[in-house]
């Protein structure tokens, strides 16, 4: 499809949809298979909050497990489940070797629970799973794919990584509203990106200050 790359334009506040009908124009029509592990994490993410199925989000909401005795709660004749209180978690961000994971934990009392535990007269919730409900989201290998944009990556990888700051910013904001987030902390996509972005550029300053040395020219792009 000679002539597409030149003609394809991306929005200034791009879709997902938009990211991936970019990157296809700029690529002969193909997703590169690295590209597409990462935009459909960020499509499951972003679709998470939307989904009718089950998912570790949904579990944190769901009042039939909240703890109703600590949080001022009772459930009405409907058999809809009121409550003046909503349960405390603390955020956590990290990159594991999977990639890029937004982690929830409880609180019993002033401690934060990382392990089973059912029926904790001091813990909000009735029964915290690790196993279904720490995880919340992964974007697989995005510290990677970070990494390989700064290397040689194009425009529609840098927009799919700011597109999965944003969704997850959306996520973090949206458990803020509906639950009681005492703690949030981690690594963010966006200190990561910017870490990555000083060492790129340190890197190309010494292969500058090398080509000096050697009397070569210097690429000012």
């Amino acid at each position: 499809m000679p002539g597409t790359h030149n003609k394809a334009q991306l929005p200034s506040n791009p879709t997902l949809k938009e990211i991936n009908w970019y990157k296809k124009q700029i690529n002969w029509g193909e997703l590169p298979p690295f590209y597409h592990l990462v935009a459909s994490s960020v499509s499951e993410a972003e679709g998470i909050l939307e989904h009718g199925f089950d998912n570790a989000v949904k579990s944190l909401l769901d009042k039939r497990n909240w703890n109703l005795d600590l949080l001022d709660g009772y459930e009405t004749e409907l058999g809809e489940i009121q409550c003046n209180k909503k349960p405390r978690i603390a955020l956590h961000q990290v990159f594991t070797d999977r990639g890029f994971e937004l982690w929830a934990q409880p609180y019993a009392k002033d401690v934060i629970i990382d392990q089973y535990v059912k029926n904790n007269r001091f813990m909000e919730f009735k029964v915290w799973d690790p196993l279904s409900m720490k995880c919340l989201i992964r974007i697989n290998q995005l510290h990677t794919f970070i990494g390989f944009y700064f290397e040689r990556g194009d425009k529609a990888d840098k927009a799919i990584i700011l597109h999965a700051h944003k969704v997850v910013h959306k996520i973090i904001t949206f458990l803020q509203i509906q639950l009681n987030v005492v703690k949030l902390d981690g690594v963010t996509i966006k200190a990561l990106y910017q870490l990555c972005e000083k060492d790129s550029r340190a890197c190309s300053d010494e292969i500058n200050i090398a080509k000096i040395a050697l009397g070569e020219p210097i690429n000012r792009e």
